[in-house]
């Protein structure tokens, strides 16, 4: 895909943004169908109580990226004032 970007984007800027989100959903299209698949499995096997222990696995994830993205710029900023 990206020997495919520098066609697309030399008539200006505004192609080069479209250009680059459909890139980026192209990406999501495979983990979207999982987290399909793995909704209807769970509705099919505990109908909305299944639904709810899905959403709740996902949100389980929630508290280390939250904690990565925050702690991040502080980790970049220690490290600036330490060298």
């Amino acid at each position: 895909p990206v020997r495919e970007v520098p066609t697309p984007c030399r008539p200006g800027a505004a192609t080069n943004i479209i250009f680059g989100l459909a890139l980026g959903y192209k990406s999501v299209v495979l983990p979207v169908f999982i987290l399909a698949g793995i909704i209807f499995g769970s509705h099919r096997l505990a109908g909305m109580y299944g639904i709810s222990l899905a959403a709740l696995g996902m949100l389980a994830t929630l508290a280390t990226c939250l904690t990565i993205d925050v702690y991040g710029p502080v980790c970049d900023n220690a490290g600036g004032i330490a060298e």
